[in-house]
């Protein structure tokens, strides 16, 4: 299973890309921002980009930083996270799209490209359903 610690090579690309606050000026940066969102809030909060399916990540909405990524960035292995049921699983998923994206030779590509669109407020496939607990009767 992929660990927290697992992402520590990815820290020099982080530090390379991440800008001190927001999302930075170029696609290369949003990009980098936007993954590095993902992985943390799993592992700091237990939150998933997209709950509608086997994975119940319920604190904070964090679909449009994989609808960013998805229509700007092309990934498409985000669509992988229908058939993730558990938290290995997703750990797995967050670390191949790391291992792939957070990579020198793919951000380069995108570090002259000024930045497009919001990693904040994008639209797409991935979702987040606020589940509302049962309420039990008292009868």
């Amino acid at each position: 299973m992929a660990s927290w610690s697992a992402f520590a090579e990815f820290d020099g690309i982080c530090d390379q890309y991440l800008p001190s606050r927001g999302e930075g000026d170029t696609m290369a940066s949003q990009i980098v921002t936007a993954i590095c969102k993902l992985v943390h809030k799993w592992f700091n909060d237990g939150d998933v980009y997209d709950n509608r399916y086997f994975m119940s990540g319920w604190r904070n909405d964090l679909s449009s930083y994989a609808n960013w990524l998805f229509e700007y960035a092309n990934l498409t292995e985000l669509g992988e996270i229908e058939t993730v049921k558990d938290d290995e699983e997703y750990s797995n998923l967050l670390f191949k799209i790391a291992k792939k994206y957070l990579d020198e030779d793919y951000l380069k590509q995108y570090e002259e490209e000024p930045r497009k669109g919001s990693i904040y407020e994008a639209t797409g496939p991935f979702e987040f359903s606020e589940y509302e607990e049962d309420e039990e009767d008292d009868d």
